[in-house]
């Protein structure tokens, strides 16, 4: 055994020893990114025990992460019997995932009493759904004095919504400095509306190297306007791997133009699955035609 493992071993009987429930939560974390979840587990299982909240809302994340809905809400129910507000945003999430917003509205009011800026970001996204867009922004302004990302994006959608670009822009730029793809693309429309196309590119470039489909499949429609459909299908099948339907039904249009009918119908049926409107009317177009 190296020395280092040999102060690492030392240090865990030291904290079982002294039953410290806060050192052992760090163990556990220490255990998780090295790749151990069963450590982890262990470590946090402990400490847990011991009354540490943190603990028991990281033994909610592995429970919700191994898809053990029912377990995660145990686990964050008793962190946020000892006022864990990110227990109580978790809590308030598994409510909305299951439809039921009121709870979930409950839940986020009570963490974001407790100042979680996730919390108020989810409850300026309940106000705006529900039409309330001062509450909205009431909300959004709130988590962006804490930096929450989201609801500075959020508050340039509102500007831009309201027509003011400059606005939008100051938030957005805001929000990409905190490293928000949807803020990058936000800006590179911006900039592509105001035929900065250099600028646009750049922007969606940033965004696109963060995984956002949109981007990539701006890029690909400014590659297209270049004439250069080779590159158009490249970025199109990049953000089809993330999910994108409109990207899905834009390669479709590709193979269609190029004769290909079987491969168009079968990225139209994907995007149809995914709720793409364009697609689903293609295919009953195509259908029609065929009886």
């Amino acid at each position: 055994m190296g020395l280092f493992k040999k102060q690492q071993q030392q240090s865990s009987d030291d904290v079982v020893a002294t039953a410290d429930p806060e050192a052992m939560t760090d163990l556990g974390e220490l255990a998780y990114e090295a790749g151990d979840t069963d450590a982890a587990r262990v470590w946090w299982e402990k400490a847990a025990k011991l009354g540490d909240p943190d603990a028991m809302l990281y033994l909610g994340f592995l429970a919700e992460e191994a898809g053990d809905l029912d377990a995660a809400r145990t686990c964050y129910e008793q962190a946020a019997t000892l006022d864990h507000p990110d227990a109580m945003f978790r809590l308030g999430v598994l409510a909305e995932k299951a439809g039921d917003l009121d709870a979930a509205h409950a839940w986020w009011e009570k963490a974001a009493k407790l100042g979680d800026p996730d919390a108020m970001t989810s409850l300026g996204v309940l106000a705006y759904e529900a039409g309330d867009l001062d509450a909205g922004r009431v909300w959004y302004e709130k988590a962006a004095n804490l930096d929450q990302p989201d609801a500075i994006f959020n508050l340039g959608a509102l500007a831009e919504e309201a027509g003011d670009l400059d606005v939008a822009r100051a938030w957005w730029e805001q929000a990409a400095k905190l490293g928000v793809p949807e803020a990058m693309t936000s800006l590179g429309l911006l900039a592509y509306e105001a035929s900065d196309e250099d600028a646009a590119r750049a922007w969606y470039e940033q965004a696109a190297t963060l995984d956002d489909p949109k981007a990539m499949i701006h890029l690909g429609v400014l590659a297209e306007e270049a004439g250069d459909l080779d590159a158009t299908r490249v970025w199109l099948e990049q953000a089809a791997k993330l999910g994108d339907p409109v990207a899905m039904y834009g390669l479709g249009a590709l193979a269609e133009e190029a004769g290909d009918l079987d491969a168009a119908r079968a990225w139209f049926e994907k995007a149809a699955k995914l709720g793409d409107e364009d697609a689903a009317k293609w295919l009953a177009e195509l259908d029609a035609s065929s009886n």
